[in-house]
């Protein structure tokens, strides 16, 4: 399970801010994570088809946006959805990665980050 929320950093045209600041999590126990996945003959191998998520809070999340990145080795992102969760957040919470033809096999791991 990977899990986050992001805080932002202001950027001008002619100036650089940064600072600290104590960012909140909106769900303090974290989400689970699954895949199914699909055949594709055009390529010989199984496609990640959608991405389900559980166990997000309700309503510290509810209207945040979420991230699911679908991850590969070398830790580079293989596909990438971003979606803004319902009031209540659903459970699951399932996005479609049909178009991004991900091969199930590549898949490492999948990050989740829910911000806002």
């Amino acid at each position: 399970i990977i899990y986050g929320v992001a805080a932002s950093l202001g950027v001008s045209g002619n100036t650089l801010g940064s600072g600290t600041s104590s960012v909140t999590s909106c769900d303090s126990n974290g989400v689970a994570t699954s895949y199914a996945s699909a055949y594709d003959a055009s390529v010989a191998g199984y496609e990640v088809t959608t991405v389900s998520i559980t166990g997000i809070a309700t309503p510290g999340c509810d209207g945040k946006s979420m991230k699911v990145t679908l991850v590969g080795s070398g830790d580079t992102s293989l596909g990438e959805q971003t979606v803004t969760l319902a009031t209540p957040a659903a459970d699951p919470t399932t996005l479609n990665f049909s178009s991004a033809n991900v091969l199930a096999s590549d898949v490492v791991k999948v990050a989740v980050v829910i911000s806002g």
